[in-house]
């Protein structure tokens, strides 16, 4: 009787039975009442158990694996994906620390004044430019401006104000060397052409983003997919190595999992990335070595790079990635071309620029000189590849130069964690972490537009966000003891 009722009831439940019921658009509620209330519950339950820093790596694995491209849709005009979902959770997960105190709202330091300030100049140029006047194809400049700048700003806030402790910090490691797996196992089924087996599924669709023919992962552009492994590499031996360097385990997985994401890093043909590999490696020797040792090997280093230079820097020059030689060698010689046009820019307009993401509207004109043997005409339709020369043409000397103060006091900053006398071994990971992915990302600036998509500057600020609460946390202990010796003294003194 009972099971009858039961069978009786589940065909009621039925999708076509429902419908039938309640009505169409009365059914199309009720499922979405259905799917708020499991997104509700789910949400909670990862507000509970999991932190910002968490939080932070799965954005940057959701942005660069379930982009637009995987699943968009729109409501009330915006266009929601899965990574600006995440960006919401993120702030409800602040929120929540807030209240719970596992976050505190710090201080604004002279790094905190000195972002704020470029980014409120950022903003200004970006008002005061006439919107609309983008090149076809290419993003809008207020969707510029939010997913390459405002959105690390964004994570680089929360983490700033979060506490960060291991016990926040071993998830987030496992999710980035997670993510360096697929991200390598992906590089190496795309480069053989086993479509059937990628995910997602759009990797293989040669007619979305660039770089086809190469390995570019879920991102469509190598030079992404190149950072996050240089990311994965740079946690992989800043972490498990320095703060377990005498548990097996962590050798073994360094060691395991170093020649995937090196032979990764390798499969996306990209010079850049390559040499922001080869600075990890500089990096890691010098501050895990020592004395006459780091000597030695970095002598070596630089000797096997300056003779490897000489035998092989031609071909690195032009060599056949998904196009051929030539079309490798104009590339390069495109740099010159960039640097010309953007040097001419800079000299009609040297102190505000000529607007945030300009560079492609007003660069026509300078394409026309004929004063030079530089092939200007190469460069006609293509987004800028030196950040830091369209940091200049765009936002012009102020602009450029309240980024390198900014960019300099977040580096001293990790500087700061990194000799302090009490630093713990997290702390100093995160500072060589720092280091890394600072060195990464530079050299990426020097060759390519970086701010397109939020990965880039994410990665960065992730990075810098940790290095800066270790640093707050690690001066104000030390003016804590000054101040308590200050105490002793002068109660010392008006004893005496």
């Amino acid at each position: 009787m009972t099971l009858d009722v039961l069978v009786r009831g589940f065909a009621v439940l039925r999708p076509r039975n429902l419908q039938h019921l309640v009505g169409k658009s009365n059914f199309v509620v009720l499922v979405f009442l259905f799917m708020a209330f499991a997104v509700v519950v789910w949400a909670i339950a990862a507000v509970r158990y999991h932190d910002i820093l968490t939080g932070t790596a799965i954005f940057i694995v959701a942005t660069s694996v379930f982009p637009p491209e995987f699943v968009s849709t729109k409501i009330a005009g915006l266009s929601l994906t899965v990574d600006r979902v995440w960006l919401a959770a993120l702030l409800g997960q602040f929120l929540y620390d807030l209240w719970n105190r596992r976050a505190r709202i710090r201080n604004m330091t002279g790094s905190d004044i000195w972002l704020f300030l470029f980014l409120a100049w950022l903003l200004v140029r970006t008002l005061t430019t006439p919107f609309g006047q983008e090149l076809l194809g290419q993003p809008s400049t207020i969707n510029h401006l939010i997913t390459g700048y405002l959105i690390p700003a964004y994570l680089f806030v929360l983490i700033r104000h979060s506490e960060i402790s291991p016990r926040t910090l071993w998830p987030a490691i496992a999710v980035i060397l997670f993510f360096g797996v697929y991200l390598s196992l992906t590089a190496m089924l795309e480069m053989t052409k086993q479509w059937s087996l990628v995910f997602p599924q759009f990797i293989g669709d040669p007619k979305l983003g660039i770089h086809f023919g190469r390995a570019r992962g879920p991102m469509l552009q190598s030079v992404r997919l190149g950072m996050c492994l240089n990311l994965c590499l740079a946690v992989l031996w800043t972490f498990p190595i320095w703060i377990c360097a005498r548990e097996r385990w962590a050798w073994v997985m360094a060691l395991g999992l170093t020649p995937l994401f090196m032979l990764a890093i390798l499969l996306t043909y990209t010079r850049s990335i390559w040499m922001g590999a080869g600075a990890i490696v500089v990096i890691l020797l010098s501050t895990m070595l020592q004395g006459k040792t780091r000597t030695l090997v970095l002598g070596s280093l630089f000797m096997s790079a300056v003779v490897g230079g000489l035998l092989i820097g031609p071909s690195l020059l032009a060599f056949k990635r998904e196009y051929s030689e030539a079309e490798t060698l104009e590339s390069t010689r495109m740099r010159g071309a960039f640097a010309y046009v953007s040097l001419k820019m800079f000299q009609d307009s040297p102190i505000v620029g000529f607007g945030f993401n300009q560079f492609q509207v007003y660069n026509r004109p300078y394409l026309d000189d004929r004063t030079t043997n530089i092939r200007l005409e190469s460069i006609r339709g293509y987004v800028h590849h030196n950040s830091f020369l369209s940091l200049v043409v765009d936002l012009g000397l102020v602009g450029a130069t309240l980024y390198m103060i900014a960019a300099v006091s977040l580096i001293r900053n990790c500087w700061v964690v990194w000799r302090h006398p009490t630093a713990s071994p997290y702390a100093r990971s995160a500072a060589v972490l720092s280091f890394c992915i600072i060195a990464v990302h530079g050299i990426q600036m020097a060759f390519h537009e970086v701010s397109f998509s939020s990965i880039e500057n994410a990665i960065l600020m992730m990075a810098l966000g940790v290095s800066q609460v270790f640093r707050d946390e690690l001066v104000g202990q030390s003016e804590r003891k000054l101040a308590l010796i200050r105490t002793h003294s002068d109660s010392v003194a008006m004893a005496n």
